[in-house]
């Protein structure tokens, strides 16, 4: 990487400075989302357990098989209904204090590093697309969609307007996030890494080829040499016998 790249790619401390500091956004998800998950993790609980009391009143027993379907499905509404209170919370958390990123995604709290951080527009899945450009998406909110990556994983996320409490919040997200990867660079980082890895691997390739063509040559060589070597051989053998034959004669 040349001086001039390098400098390019240097954090600058007066756009630093104009990220907010000691502080914690957290943007919510949308009440919709959460309430629609709480009101079928109580239904499908309330029929779980109607159904296991109508199983102890007729005392039936269900087998071993049918109580841990139960459970697992009983232990899954509980575990979806207390993760609408995390949610409640924040979806996602712009961390200034930490100086990272933090989202909830699948029961799980994932955080990339601002110095990692890459934010850029993303789009609905196929389905989607084709559900918004027909007649029955027509009357339909425009979704907006962020991706938030981590540089230097294979795996990104993606949140959107849906996902959030508000449009607002969305637009503050995104907003905050884009400033975020535009001050660390880490998607220019990478991709200068990235580059230089490429040349590397381009210079060891030729350094490879030239070596496989100087051994073809040295093995041509000594190919030649022996046939050489061989050709001496067979004609200081023919004057030996001449010589002999010769000396017979002579005789």
């Amino acid at each position: 990487m040349s001086e001039v790249d390098e400098k390019n790619l240097e954090i600058s401390q007066e756009e630093l400075d104009k990220l907010p500091k000691d502080t914690v956004h957290c943007f919510p998800a949308s009440k919709t989302q959460i309430l629609r998950r709480r009101i079928i993790c109580l239904l499908v609980a309330v029929l779980v357990c109607a159904g296991v009391g109508f199983l102890i009143a007729g005392n039936t027993d269900p087998g071993p098989l049918l109580w841990c379907v139960f459970g697992a499905i009983f232990l899954v509404c509980a575990v979806v209904f207390v993760h609408t209170f995390v949610i409640a919370k924040y979806r996602v958390a712009m961390d200034y204090q930490k100086k990272e990123v933090a989202l909830r995604y699948m029961f799980s709290k994932i955080t990339i590093p601002f110095d990692s951080f890459d934010a850029r527009d993303g789009a609905a899945d196929r389905a989607t697309q084709l559900i918004a450009n027909s007649t029955i998406g027509a009357n339909m909110a425009k979704v907006s969609y962020l991706i938030l990556d981590n540089v230097y994983e294979e795996v990104c996320y993606q949140t959107s307007s849906k996902d959030l409490a508000t449009k607002e919040d969305f637009d503050l997200l995104a907003k905050e996030a884009k400033a975020v990867a535009a001050v660390y660079k880490a998607k220019e980082k990478y991709d200068a890494l990235k580059i230089e890895d490429d040349e590397e691997k381009g210079k060891i390739s030729d350094d490879e080829s030239v070596n496989l063509v100087k051994d073809a040559m040295e093995e041509e060589v000594k190919e030649k040499a022996k046939e050489a070597k061989k050709a001496v051989e067979e004609a200081v053998s023919e004057a030996e016998e001449v010589e002999e034959k010769v000396e017979k004669s002579e005789e």
